[in-house]
């Protein structure tokens, strides 16, 4: 008899197992990574050494916007706070992060109008994209959530 109450930890869906093996790549990468860069930053020649600033500088952006995203879009810290207010001050504030190392970094010639612009109108983008895609995704779960809360009404409820 199988009891429809109990999560069968054995028993995962193909969406399940795609998300274990990408987090799992995820932060296998990322121990590697951050392995080779001490390593490189420690043994390697000046030649290299601008390339291994420029990946401890995307390792900082990434580890800066997972702190933001933690600020800004988990009610750890801020509670009530309207959506589009989120993404406004999360954009901003990542926008001021990247724009500080691209100056520091030198990652384009920041004299430039043309590469200032070209890197706004990318990361304005780019966060418009992941924008909508978070917010598809999050209507496509609260409509399943909705629809499983409703079954669950209609099952479980006594007229």
């Amino acid at each position: 008899m199988t009891r429809k109450d109990i999560i069968d930890t054995e028993r995962k869906t193909p969406a399940e197992n795609a998300r274990t093996f990408l987090l799992m790549l995820c932060v296998g990468f990322t121990i590697v990574m951050t392995t080779c860069l001490i390593f490189g930053t420690i043994f390697a020649d000046e030649s290299a050494r601008q390339g291994i600033n420029y990946c401890w500088s995307i390792l900082g952006v990434c580890a800066i916007a997972a702190a933001l995203q933690f600020v800004f879009f988990t009610p750890t810290l801020i509670r009530r706070l309207a959506y589009p207010v989120r993404l406004l001050l999360f954009g901003s504030c990542l926008y001021a992060v990247l724009a500080t190392l691209a100056v520091i970094m030198s990652w384009f010639p920041t004299d430039m109008v043309g590469a200032w612009a070209s890197f706004t109108v990318t990361y304005l983008v780019m966060l418009a994209g992941a924008t909508a895609f978070f917010s598809f995704k999050a209507r496509r779960e609260y409509r399943n959530l909705n629809e499983k809360l409703a079954g669950y009404d209609r099952e479980n409820v006594q007229p």
